[in-house]
């Protein structure tokens, strides 16, 4: 039997490694789960029956924030995880696990997506054993950051595809929310305000998806806008400025509420991925080149428009259009996601390459 440290810091940590956990767990091996305190992820692991300890904080919307409380949470793990013999350490880029599985000789499994987080991938690069990323991910991009041609493996998806190759929706997320199942649900989701490649670029005071609600709501005000937001200034000011969407309180099981609307507008992260590969017309606003949107993107799913303006003319013409186009989007998103790699098997296959070793 073999000891896996998993450490989850970010909610799309919860859902990607929640199939890994199951299948590692029903063979007999033991699973170390930590986090840290984090209102989304601790709210999530709630909703998904994720058990973990906590240990250390999220460092917030500073740098001097983020460097102070990840010293201090990497003192706390390597305390923790001292006391077990770990056989690998796997986790979605948590530079503090890494520091940690390192400084103890633990293997390195990192998993990420995201070059375009310089800082974070430069924490690791030179430290892990195996690094773990989609294929649309030009290799080039990795090696710029410091990783060696040997530390690389890819997989052939995007990451939602570990979580949604057998996802079934619940039934009861719109009557949960209070919504009319009649009327059309269009999804927001607020930019990662803190994330450190956009330190300095929105505010978290005024989110970048204000203009876009308001084009919502000029096109029908009988439209149903729920907006996820990722900290308590973003939910307290989109209420101060609408009266008349829904903002939830706390985290929702998001792929079943992405499942039941016609349209998602999101920052560029997880939840845009996972609403393309739904079948679920998107609009990214990321002010940037996210390589794991192109695969949604070619396939006319996904978004990625260059200016408000653009993205609003986009709003009028994807709600405009039919019932045909909305089922043409799910078929085409279903074969794609069917077509796609289970990046679960890749990350079983990874840790047992080790355990044999």
């Amino acid at each position: 039997m073999s000891t896996i440290w998993v450490d989850y810091v970010a909610p799309k940590d919860v859902v990607y490694f929640l199939s890994m956990v199951e299948r590692l767990k029903s063979r007999g091996d033991t699973v170390i789960a930590t986090t840290r305190k984090f209102r989304e992820v601790n709210e999530l692991m709630k909703l998904k029956n994720v058990e973990a300890k906590i240990l250390g904080r999220y460092g917030g919307g500073t740098l001097k924030g983020k460097l102070v409380e990840g010293a201090k949470r990497i003192a706390k793990l390597a305390e923790h995880i001292s006391r077990f013999n770990v056989d690998v350490m796997i986790s979605y880029c948590s530079p503090e696990a890494v520091r940690v599985a390192f400084g103890l000789q633990i293997p390195i499994i990192n998993v990420y997506d995201a070059p375009h987080a310089i800082k974070q991938v430069l924490l690791v690069s030179r430290l892990v054993d195996v690094h773990i990323s989609p294929k649309c991910v030009p290799r080039k991009e990795w090696l710029k950051l410091g990783f060696k041609p040997e530390q690389l493996l890819f997989y052939d998806a995007i990451d939602p595809a570990a979580w949604l190759k057998n996802f079934t929706p619940n039934e009861n997320i719109v009557k949960n929310l209070g919504l009319d199942p009649e009327k059309k649900i269009v999804v927001v989701r607020a930019e990662e305000a803190f994330a450190s490649y956009l330190l300095g670029k929105t505010s978290d005071d005024n989110p970048l998806i204000t203009p876009l609600i308001k084009e919502l709501l000029a096109f029908d005000d009988d439209l149903q806008i729920v907006v996820l937001c990722r900290y308590g200034r973003q939910k307290s000011s989109l209420r101060k400025i609408f009266r008349n969407i829904t903002v939830t309180e706390h985290v929702v099981d998001s792929a079943s509420l992405i499942s039941k609307s016609v349209l998602f507008i999101g920052g560029g992260g997880t939840m845009t991925c996972e609403a393309a590969l739904l079948g679920v017309p998107s609009i990214s606003f990321f002010p940037g080149r996210l390589y794991y949107e192109e695969p949604l993107i070619k396939e006319k799913l996904l978004y990625h428009p260059k200016t408000i303006d653009q993205a609003k003319r986009l709003i009028g013409k994807i709600l405009g259009q039919s019932e045909d186009y909305l089922n043409s989007c799910k078929k085409r998103a279903k074969r794609l996601l069917e077509a796609m790699e289970d990046p679960t098997d890749t990350l079983i296959a990874t840790i047992d390459k080790f355990l044999k070793e």
